[in-house]
């Protein structure tokens, strides 16, 4: 196993787990925000409300880990990036294959080689 593909596997790894975490987090947020909408439907208070549901007084929670999840998936990138280059595969085609602007894919090219230096 190369290097690049190591650390592919490893960032991948690291991306399936924070999917989890994420999927966790928003069905959670989900249900308290449903529980939420409904008790002000009913004519409840907010100041009612918040003391005894689950999500809204954490709002950070959702913020906190999309952001996580968004730096897992940037290093998965460069991973792919740093496989890529070890394999010969140009810095465009690599892009085509991830939807990205010739551009950034030439950014995340260059950070890649710039982490693994």
């Amino acid at each position: 196993m190369t290097i690049g593909s190591e650390r592919l596997a490893q960032d991948m790894a690291t991306l399936v787990a924070m999917t989890d975490e994420v999927c966790a987090i928003l069905q959670r947020y989900r249900k308290s925000s449903v529980e939420l909408a409904t008790r002000v439907a009913d004519g409840q208070m907010l100041d009612d409300i918040f003391p005894v549901i689950e999500g809204p007084a954490r709002p950070r929670e959702v913020t906190d880990v999309l952001a996580e999840f968004a730096a897992a998936r940037h290093r998965v990138r460069l991973a792919m990036f740093v496989l890529g280059e070890e394999q010969g595969t140009s810095i465009s085609a690599m892009g085509r294959q991830l939807g990205l602007s010739r551009q950034l894919a030439s950014r995340l090219a260059a950070e890649a080689r710039a982490t693994i230096a």
